[in-house]
């Protein structure tokens, strides 16, 4: 028996989150403070207060003249005559301005220090309390070393965080795809498989309502199977049972037709002729599904099946008293199964026949698309209802409100929309002005 995997709470993975975070940071701190002091020590950069010790150390001893101090001088400095010109200084600009401003007035503070010789000039000189590089040039061309060292400490802190959030995003996203890898396999009731653990007790929670919810599924659909299968078997059953006693119906009364009969008589037995080939039709649909029967796709004239279609279906319509008018407008070839395509075309055009009301008329129309052909059936009759428009191509279903009154079986639409369906095409219903309306259409 395989180990259970040990579940922690989703609270501990981010507490364990937030120490690794102040851990990391606190290592960033250690580290960027042992490079400090290293750089100190090994003379890369001047302390904070340096500046200061130079400016005391120039001005120890009250000396009487100016002397000019070398580029490791670090604080700013500027010699004003005593009528305000400057004489000397390392600054210009606005640092300038503000060495003048504190010559002009009695400014105090703790780093500016003013010192007047004995010619009457007299010197400003203003620092600062942060760390300096201790080469000059490395003072000119970059911002003050201080600066950038703290800028690098904010640098390291951010990518601290930015890579414990990506291990924490990282770890959380791979359990996470749990969920979608399981409603994957449940959408495409693909049930032959053991819910994971993500290890994390609030995705597990979940992850066991999802186990509950597929072994439901599993129940649910294994029944229907059955059901179904049982369904098939017993239409399978009853299919094959009919085929026998239809074809001795139709048989006599074919031979009926050879006798010497009064027209009313003649007209009865020919309603019963077309009855049965009708019901022979649905039988062998029946059939045909439910043995798994397949034709083989072969490429056909268009026009001409169309035409063979209005030739197997026009006597049916004659009887019916309804006239079958034809537009044929296809062109050229399509691979398709033949007679499971006619018979499918003759079961939608036989349905608007039917319910069609003696002496109005039938349209069969076949055209070509831009990506494909189209058969259109439309008839002059009572239309459909709204929840046939909806239902009339499912196996069995019946309307009782509209066209049922003429023995509508529900297998004769369900059959053409399986054989339209693998033939990659559309069946679609709606209504007209005059009645109901089937378009078929193959890409």
């Amino acid at each position: 028996m395989a180990k259970k995997q040990r579940s922690v709470s989703l609270s501990f993975l981010l507490m364990c989150f937030a120490l690794l975070l102040l851990g990391s940071m606190l290592l960033c701190c250690l580290v960027w403070f042992f490079c400090l002091i290293r750089f100190q020590n090994a003379g890369f950069i001047y302390q904070g207060y340096v500046s200061n010790q130079q400016v005391e150390k120039m001005l120890t001893g009250n000396p009487k003249i100016f002397v000019s101090p070398d580029e490791n001088f670090l604080a700013e400095y500027a010699l004003f005559a005593s009528n305000g010109d400057v004489l000397k200084s390392n600054v210009e600009g606005k640092k300038l301005e503000a060495l003048a401003g504190y010559f002009q007035k009695d400014n105090y503070s703790t780093n500016v220090s003013r010192y007047t010789y004995a010619d009457g000039s007299t010197a400003v000189f203003r620092w600062h309390y942060r760390a300096e590089f201790a080469n000059p040039e490395l003072r000119q061309m970059l911002p003050p070393f201080q600066y950038l060292w703290f800028g690098t400490l904010g640098v390291a802190c951010v990518l601290c965080l930015m890579l414990n959030i990506l291990w924490l995003r990282r770890r959380l996203a791979a359990k996470l795809k749990l969920f979608s890898e399981v409603s994957e396999k449940i959408g495409a009731q693909d049930l032959d498989f053991t819910v994971p653990r993500a290890g994390i007790k609030e995705y597990d929670r979940a992850l066991e309502a999802m186990e509950e919810m597929k072994r439901a599924l599993y129940s649910s659909l294994s029944s229907q199977w059955a059901a179904q299968q049982e369904r098939e078997a017993e239409i399978a059953a009853l299919a094959h049972d009919l085929k026998t006693p239809l074809t001795i119906v139709g048989g006599n009364a074919e031979l009926l037709l050879d006798e010497d009969l009064s027209e009313n008589s003649r007209k009865m037995v020919e309603s019963i002729v077309t009855s049965n080939s009708r019901a022979k039709q649905y039988v062998a649909s029946l059939l045909e599904f439910s043995m798994g029967a397949d034709e083989i796709f072969e490429n056909a004239s268009l026009p001409a099946v169309l035409d063979e279609l209005y030739r197997r279906i026009i006597a049916v319509a004659e009887s019916n008293g309804v006239c079958l008018k034809m537009h044929n407008s296809l062109e050229g070839t399509a691979s398709i199964q033949k007679e499971r395509l006619l018979r499918a075309l003759c079961n939608v055009v036989q349905n608007a026949i039917e319910h069609t009301p003696a002496g109005r008329n039938v349209y069969l129309e076949g055209l070509m698309m831009e990506n494909g052909w189209q058969v259109t059936v439309r008839d002059e009759g009572p239309g459909f209802s709204k929840a046939a428009l909806q239902h009339a191509t499912e196996r069995l279903w019946r309307d009782d409100e509209a066209r049922s009154d003429r023995g509508h079986n529900g297998l004769g639409l369900w059959f053409a929309a399986q054989v339209v369906k693998m033939h990659s095409g559309q069946i679609e219903l709606s209504n007209g002005h005059s009645g109901g309306i089937v378009k078929i259409r193959f890409i």
